[in-house]
């Protein structure tokens, strides 16, 4: 339970900030201060690791009210799909490109190579 509780803990954190006035999402702002908190030493890995390989394993349960939500959407989506796809391609572009060039600078060229054999073995 320890974990659950330091995952809402910082989840609630960052709404707080956000509802003062900090112009990012809580949940982003929750996620900065709990990867800050991880990367300080101030909460250590082995205290939130359970809690949160039983939320990642479960994270499509979660995705059930948004589905929801969006059947009652759809003359809203059929109005702006083009729009949407248009955005949501544009920014998977983006993310792609940003990853990859970032991925490109950040990495030596051994390691580059390393993952790539690594990929290679891959079935």
């Amino acid at each position: 339970m320890l974990g659950f509780v330091i995952i809402v803990a910082f989840e609630l954190l960052g709404a707080g900030l956000h509802r003062l006035g900090v112009p990012l999402p809580g949940s982003v702002l929750g996620l900065i201060l709990f990867t800050l908190a991880l990367m300080l030493g101030l909460v250590r890995l082995e205290w939130v690791e359970r809690s949160a390989l039983l939320l990642v394993r479960h994270m499509t349960l979660l995705f059930i009210p948004l589905m929801a939500g969006l059947t009652t959407m759809t003359a809203e989506l059929r109005k702006n799909g083009v729009a949407l796809l248009a955005s949501l391609g544009a920014s998977l572009l983006a993310v792609l490109l940003t990853t990859g060039g970032l991925a490109h600078l950040l990495l030596r060229d051994d390691e580059i190579a390393e993952i790539n054999r690594e990929a290679d073995l891959l079935p």
